[in-house]
């Protein structure tokens, strides 16, 4: 649906045909998409991994690792090794740890992360450890495309597997920690729904203080970009912020746009401008990405003019005049903010799950399922007993009030395993490619440029020939660093997520000549470095 009246102010609106306006400003407005961002389950063994422990099987675990580690160690040009664990299932071993104690750490790069307790303490009242000696991370990529079931499916194989490796026995698996989420593009103004007056106002909670974050915006106005109750320590963890913000800021999970796109949350005007800030981390970038969009599809020359010297940088204003142009030339950007819980086990021990579907067949993961099962109904206890948001007007007591429209819809919203469907799938995984790759090839013309200022001091020359310069610097040790480099980043990213060429990518016809002998250097010459030491760039 086209918001009409709120577009119909800006010049580009009034510009476009029926159609151009369907295909760039068309979204769903105040929608709600929900998902677990983030999963940590943990893994109880049968075996005994206390540290006077006699178990053959814990003892070769822990002799194997402990070899593994010190490999790793005094390799100083490699952070990973590759472990293959029979049948396929392979994870590279990182120097990383977690909770201390979780010195182990196994990876499915983009995918999971598996940490393993070599030792673990005794419990208080007895010789028999009750702590799990396996926790297991989802990352949110895979939660996102692939749904919170088939994600846990596919990490719990590769604990199987594992455990199966070195004969252990597995007793269950339990949830850890879990954040719930809920992405909208509902608020169009968060500071004056989350100013403090206002938001004190709304809240229904045991939480007594929270934390709000507010940036500068322009020379005399602010937006409000995060909001805390509690503390990440705590049983629950209540945070609201601007997820949109956060994903160009931190330049990863650039995937995030095309998602909220396929589910109507932004349209392609708010993609073209998010992905401008993306490519530069910047979210002060904003209005220039604005410009560019009208620069780009507007049809009034002089603001065009304006626009092309604003982002070539020949014309500076300020950034208060700069937003009043740029509003008067483009709607505003939809904002997406996120709503999350963030749960630990603490805290959801004590629920009593509801026997919604059988699932004895489930074994060693049969609390998982149950846990899954119940999500709706554990959803709807922490948005309405945790913490909820009512009308600001109202009733004196305000634990009477009824909620808010924003709260109203949040409880509303479907829930659905977000499984990316296989042609969307490929659309998410091309785009996020080209994204991260145009991230890359930017620092790297960067890069090169400050290097030709450095080997060639001050120059005008193009980048063209600062590029064959750089690659004429090259010897044969940087070759070969380059080789092991390429070696091990090729191990360290996902082979499911990158899958052959981009569809709009085709390798360069480019060479190159030495211009005192005429002689051509192919790619497979160039890759030997045949050319070090006699070409020249006179």
């Amino acid at each position: 649906m086209i918001q009409t009246r709120e577009f119909s102010k800006s010049s580009i609106f009034n510009e476009m045909g029926e159609n151009d306006r369907k295909y760039w400003f068309d979204f769903k407005k105040s929608k709600f998409l929900h998902n677990i961002d983030t999963f940590y389950y943990s893994v109880k063994f049968v075996n005994d991994f206390t540290a006077d422990s006699l178990d053959s099987k814990v003892m070769q675990f822990r002799k194997y690792f402990d070899a593994m580690n010190r490999k790793l160690s005094k390799n100083v040009n490699v952070d990973f090794l590759r472990l293959d664990f029979g049948s396929g299932f392979s994870l590279n071993l990182r120097p990383f740890s977690f909770a201390k104690m979780y010195n182990v750490c196994l990876e499915y790069p983009e995918w999971f992360d598996i940490f393993l307790a070599p030792v673990v303490p005794k419990s208080s009242d007895s010789a028999v450890s009750v702590t799990c000696e396996l926790v297991v991370q989802i990352r949110s990529y895979m939660l996102w495309i692939y749904g919170v079931n088939e994600s846990f499916e596919r990490s719990y194989e590769y604990v199987q597997a594992l455990a199966e490796h070195f004969g252990l026995q597995i007793a269950y698996a339990q949830e850890n920690r879990i954040d719930y989420c809920w992405h909208s593009n509902y608020l169009s103004n968060p500071e004056r729904f989350f100013s403090l007056e206002n938001f004190y106002k709304m809240r229904v909670d045991r939480f007594n203080d929270a934390v709000t974050h507010t940036e500068k915006k322009g020379s005399q106005d602010y937006e409000i970009d995060y909001v805390a109750l509690g503390k990440r320590t705590d049983k629950v963890f209540v945070r609201i912020y601007m997820k949109s913000k956060e994903v160009v800021e931190m330049g990863y999970k650039g995937w995030f746009f095309y998602f909220w796109l396929f589910n109507g949350l932004i349209n392609r005007y708010d993609l073209h401008v998010y992905e401008e800030c993306y490519k530069r981390r910047s979210w002060q970038y904003l209005n220039m990405a604005r410009a560019s969009f009208y620069l780009e599809h507007g049809s009034d020359e002089n603001a065009k003019s304006v626009c092309r010297r604003l982002l070539s940088g020949e014309q500076t204003i300020e950034e208060d005049t700069l937003q009043k142009f740029v509003d008067t030339l483009t709607p505003k950007v939809n904002l997406i903010m996120n709503v999350e819980y963030q749960t630990r086990r603490r805290h959801s021990k004590s629920y009593v799950l509801l026997p919604l579907r059988d699932n004895k067949s489930k074994l060693t993961a049969k609390r998982i399922y149950d846990y899954l099962d119940n999500r709706k109904l554990i959803m709807d206890y922490l948005t309405n007993y945790v913490f909820r948001m009512v009308e600001p007007e109202g009733d004196v007591n305000k634990s009477r009030r009824e909620m808010c429209g924003f709260w109203k819809s949040l409880r509303s919203c479907k829930l659905i395993d977000a499984h990316i469907p296989p042609k969307q799938l490929k659309l998410v995984r091309e785009y996020s490619r080209h994204l991260n790759a145009d991230l890359v090839k930017r620092r790297a013309i960067n890069s090169i440029v400050t290097l030709g200022f450095y080997n060639k001091g001050m120059n005008e020359d193009d980048i063209m020939q600062d590029v064959v310069d750089a690659l004429c610097t090259l010897n044969d040790n940087d070759v070969e660093k380059a080789l092991r480099y390429k070696n091990k980043k090729a191990q360290q990213l996902n082979t499911d997520e990158l899958p052959g060429n981009l569809t709009y990518t085709a390798r360069s016809e480019l060479t190159i000549i030495d211009k005192t002998t005429g002689e051509v250097y192919s790619h497979n010459s160039m890759s030997k470095n045949e050319f070090q030491g006699d070409f020249t760039n006179e």
